[in-house]
């Protein structure tokens, strides 16, 4: 297959082509699991892959109340998956997360209190009427002579999501809350082989063409696990799709880039070291290619609009920078916001 046939054949499995998902619950269970890094960006990605492009508030809701949960998975960062998916996935990768996450545990000098601590924070979001933030766990920790600050109250709760003893709540402002894990999420009962055969098969389903090289760094798991998975995993074919033609303004994390290990296809700037080198910046892709990097920034003027700053990576016509503008104008609309628009290279 030639590139643009690989990044078009992603697009219309993920509906960033084609006939958008009928609504949220299908669109993060064809997907599987969704990277949810930051939280207002990945709303944008939700829903200009889902019919009628439901408010950021709508997403919001279902997310925190409806069947879609946000929770460490996978890898140790945030993903949304389905509610009656988490407790499979986390039997599935929550291992590996954990072995993972032990350096900053022992750095932070919580390795070997790491359980009691976990269940203290359970008891502690038990006994709340309400769901709690993260600080105002700690606050309650303090109360019964525990003193978690920062890092390290992030690490016991991040331990304590991967424990199945908490999960989270709705957000209150730019904040996370969290609730005891067993009031959202069902229990679940799969033996190993079949989570991974059924992951895979969701993955194939919503990110094909892909490797097993692409599916272990997606999800956290062995590339011999993976390719065990990928040899008993079907996936339906579709017809060919090119992406020539295509505009997308997209969050760094968007799963059509960050859900596969070889993202050349895109050609993401590369810095050595093989890391992205936009971090803290997004991107914006003409036919499936990456063309310009984004960020918002706040106004110079108090009380002024944001400021959605696009830099070109390569030398850009006007008609090119007039259809990422458009594609930016819609993610503007959804934010609902005031946001102004800026090329950093406009003279």
């Amino acid at each position: 297959m030639t590139s643009a046939l690989v990044r078009g054949e992603r697009m219309a499995r993920q509906r960033l082509v084609g006939e958008p998902f009928g609504d949220l619950v299908s669109c993060v269970g064809t997907l599987g699991a969704v990277q949810f890094q930051e939280f207002e960006d990945s709303l944008w990605s939700l829903a200009r892959r889902t019919k009628d492009r439901p408010s950021r508030e709508a997403i919001a809701t279902e997310i925190a109340e409806g069947r879609l949960v946000r929770h460490h998975v996978l890898r140790p960062t945030w993903h949304v998956v389905r509610v009656e998916d988490l407790g499979w996935m986390l039997d599935l990768t929550a291992d590996r997360i954990r072995a993972q996450s032990r350096p900053q545990l022992r750095s932070e000098g919580l390795l070997d209190d790491r359980d009691r601590l976990v269940d203290l924070v359970g008891e502690v979001v038990d006994a709340a009427d309400a769901p709690l933030t993260r600080k105002e766990i700690g606050e309650a920790l303090r109360e019964k002579g525990v003193d978690l600050r920062g890092q390290a109250l992030g690490h016991v709760t991040f331990s304590a999501e991967l424990d199945k003893v908490v999960t989270t709540g709705a957000r209150r402002g730019n904040w996370d809350t969290f609730v005891p894990y067993a009031s959202r999420i069902p229990a679940t009962d799969l033996d190993h082989d079949e989570a991974l055969v059924r992951l895979a098969t969701m993955y194939l389903a919503g990110h094909a063409p892909a490797t097993a090289h692409d599916f272990a760094w997606w999800a956290g798991l062995t590339v011999t696990d993976a390719k065990r998975a990928f040899a008993l995993a079907e996936v339906d074919e579709i017809a060919p799709v090119s992406s020539d033609g295509t505009t997308f303004v997209l969050s760094l994390f968007d799963e059509l880039v960050i859900a596969y290990q070889d993202r050349s296809a895109y050609e993401v700037p590369i810095a050595s070291g093989g890391t992205i080198d936009v971090w803290g910046g997004n991107l914006a892709l003409l036919d499936g290619v990456v063309a310009a990097t984004w960020r918002r920034k706040k106004s110079q003027r108090k009380a002024g609009p944001l400021l959605l700053e696009l830099t070109p990576v390569r030398p850009l016509s006007s008609a090119d920078r007039d259809r990422i503008d458009a594609d930016a104008a819609a993610f503007i609309d959804h934010l609902d916001t005031p946001v102004d628009l800026q090329w950093k290279d406009a003279p």
